[in-house]
């Protein structure tokens, strides 16, 4: 179901927050440190200029040639701990393609 929103379980968001650990390591194994403050910075600009987003948006402002991991939530839990976004306990599929499209479940995000 593309561009559907699915409000998560107790027992999903519990999931959820595991693969986000996980997703830390992975950001810290295969993204410099400047390119985690690449990331960081685009989530803060997504978060500026729009109420609400994905991962998605997110690899758009990054742009084709940035190194694509699984660290992007890491990063997405970074700006909910900073108060500059906050997870709205819906998702929707991924749109991208290529290697970011695996039907992905995206965590839909609050702009604060």
């Amino acid at each position: 179901m593309k561009g559907g929103r699915i409000v998560l379980t107790k027992h999903e968001r519990h999931r959820m927050r595991v693969a986000m650990v996980e997703s830390q390591a992975s950001a810290n194994a295969k993204w410099t440190p400047q390119q985690q403050m690449q990331v960081d910075n685009a989530i803060r600009k997504m978060a500026r200029m729009m109420p609400r987003f994905t991962a998605d948006q997110v690899w758009y402002e990054l742009g084709a040639s940035f190194p694509v991991t699984k660290g992007m939530t890491a990063r997405l839990l970074v700006a909910q701990r900073n108060n500059v976004i906050k997870n709205t306990g819906e998702i929707t599929f991924a749109e991208r393609g290529g290697e970011h499209d695996h039907a992905q479940r995206l965590t839909i995000w609050q702009s604060l």
